[in-house]
């Protein structure tokens, strides 16, 4: 199985009910969407236990590996909104790759800024 395309949701301006908003369910191989500094992400997670989501940075700074960026969704209610990525989480194919610690009732959102 290969890394899923997230599907991106437009944040109109009159504004966007994320109750009802659509979202990805995490898969086991990951995630990914194209990088742009206009889309954020929405990480759910409905199941009795928190997860690590992990948003993984390619590259190394005088050879030194750069590390992965962790976040801890809680469990049962956990609902985490990350800001706009800087380049630096793009990888050579122009995508954010996400990782998942497991994926029962996680969903991810990717919302795109309005210009």
């Amino acid at each position: 199985m290969a890394r899923a395309e997230a599907t991106i949701t437009p944040l109109p301006r009159a504004g966007l009910a994320v109750a009802t908003a659509p979202a990805n369910p995490a898969v086991v191989d990951g995630l990914m969407f194209t990088w742009s500094d206009k889309r954020m992400i929405r990480i759910k997670n409905t199941d009795a236990a928190p997860k690590t989501v992990t948003l993984v940075i390619p590259g190394a700074i005088d050879g030194q590996e750069i590390p992965d960026r962790d976040y801890i969704i809680p469990a049962t209610i956990g609902d985490v909104l990350i800001p706009p990525l800087p380049a630096v989480y793009r990888h050579a194919d122009g995508k954010v790759w996400i990782n998942f610690s497991a994926i029962t009732g996680v969903s991810v959102a990717v919302y795109e800024l309005p210009a």
